[in-house]
This record gives C-alpha cells, sequence and structure tokens, in this order.
C-alpha cells in the first residue's frame, strides 16, 4: 500500500470487543492494529499478524509475538515468540464486512508468498523433522493461508531429482525442512 505523509493515519477505526472488552480498534495507514487490552497493545500486520479469519461475527487475528518462555522461534534476549489468535468481535455487521476488506487488502498488498513448495527429510535434524514441521512449521503457514505442497523424501538426493523437474512458476518458494543435506541438493 502506499504510504501517506502520515504514517499514523487511520485506514478504519471502529469500537468492537477485543478478547472481550470493548475497546477503539485501528488500523492505521503503516500497518498498526492499535487496540487495548490489559493496557495499551498495538500489533505490526507485516511483522505480527500471520493472518486472520472470519468466523461468524468474529474476526480471529492469527498473530504471533513475543511471549515468555522457550520455544523453537527465538529473538536475541527478548523472548521466544508465540503464536496467539486475537478475537474481534464486531458491533455490526457491515463493520465486519469492512475489517475484513481492510486487513485483506492490507496483507495483500505486503507481497507474501502464497504457495510454497516444501521438501520434508523424515530422517532429518536427528528424526525431528516431520515433528518440527507437524507441530512449528505448517500451523504458521495455514495461519497465514499460505497453500504448500508437500515432498517428503524417499532417499538420498530425492530432493535434488524433483527440484530439477519442478515447475518453479507454480510457487512463490521452496522451503526445506530437515537437516543440513536438502539444502545442499536443492541448491
Amino acid at each position: 500500500m502506499e504510504q501517506p505523509e502520515n504514517p499514523e493515519q487511520p485506514i478504519m477505526a471502529d469500537r468492537v470487543i477485543v478478547n472481550g472488552c470493548v475497546t477503539e480498534l485501528t488500523l492505521t495507514s503503516n500497518g498498526k492494529l492499535k487496540f487495548t487490552e490489559r493496557g495499551q497493545r498495538s500489533l505490526t500486520v507485516e511483522k505480527e499478524v500471520l493472518g486472520f479469519a472470519t468466523e461468524g461475527s468474529k474476526i480471529k487475528i492469527r498473530a504471533i509475538v513475543e511471549g515468555g518462555g522457550g520455544g523453537i522461534f527465538c529473538v536475541a534476549s527478548s523472548g521466544a515468540l508465540v503464536r496467539k489468535d486475537i478475537v474481534v468481535e464486531s458491533l455490526s455487521e457491515d463493520s465486519l464486512s469492512l475489517w475484513s476488506q481492510k486487513l485483506r487488502q492490507y496483507i495483500d498488498s505486503l507481497g507474501r508468498p502464497k504457495r510454497l513448495f516444501v521438501f520434508l527429510n523424515p530422517f532429518g535434524g536427528r528424526k525431528s523433522a516431520s515433528k518440527i514441521f507437524v507441530d512449528h512449521v505448517k500451523p504458521l503457514f495455514e495461519d497465514a493461508d499460505i497453500q504448500i505442497t508437500l515432498q517428503e523424501t524417499q532417499y538420498q538426493l530425492h530432493a535434488k531429482e524433483v527440484a530439477k523437474s519442478l515447475d518453479l512458476t507454480k510457487y512463490d518458494g521452496i522451503v526445506c525442512v530437515s537437516g543440513d543435506g536438502i539444502l545442499v541438493e536443492v541448491g
């Protein structure tokens, strides 16, 4: 989206219910979703919002935010990143539709990948690649509405064979879930 002179200019603002609390929700032109939930809170759409889904009169915003404790996603000394759903309930049907439209337009303007080809080596990463994919990677792709084509490798150099015959125009990228072996094959 084009950035206007005032980066904090509201694209949309409305009174809604966020995680059970009535509050003002604002989407700004620089991609901030601002609301109050146990103190002032904002999400940066580009960095923290994976996607969203409309469910009845609610929008479930699927985000990844800094949280406490350990996890697979690490941020330098700031704590691990964790998945979090922010549930926005609109006070009117028209508002719900407009929020969905504005969020979709903003997310689409970011040019995120929509289709990925995933190589998964079930023996990679000390035989933990499949579990990492199912427990951590796949849910993120689903939250971000990314379509995946999954290819589980069957033998050494299988990924290299598949990559050579792959129609790259069908995908926005290739993801390797493994140890470092598949990266060498595909690269």
